[in-house]
């Protein structure tokens, strides 16, 4: 077997506790949303975004009224 070695000094730090995203009522984040930043649907689950979704799949009256309606910056 070979032997790999790591660079620690190279290696991400990841923070132990990632930054949970609120909304503007203070509550944790949960469901499907539009970032304006990057422009993409993405579902949040307690705060972390947790998966993005492929616009190909996604009917065009939900992206209107998703993106009127549930956006996020």
């Amino acid at each position: 077997m070979t032997q790999l070695e790591f660079n620690f000094d190279a290696a991400e730090v990841i923070p132990e506790t990632p930054e949970l995203r609120k909304g503007t009522d203070g509550q944790l984040l949960n469901g499907c949303f539009y970032e304006r930043s990057t422009g993409a649907f993405v579902s949040y689950v307690l705060g972390r975004r947790h998966h993005v979704f492929n616009i190909d799949v996604l009917t065009k009256e939900w992206m209107e009224k998703t993106k009127r309606e549930r956006w996020i910056e």
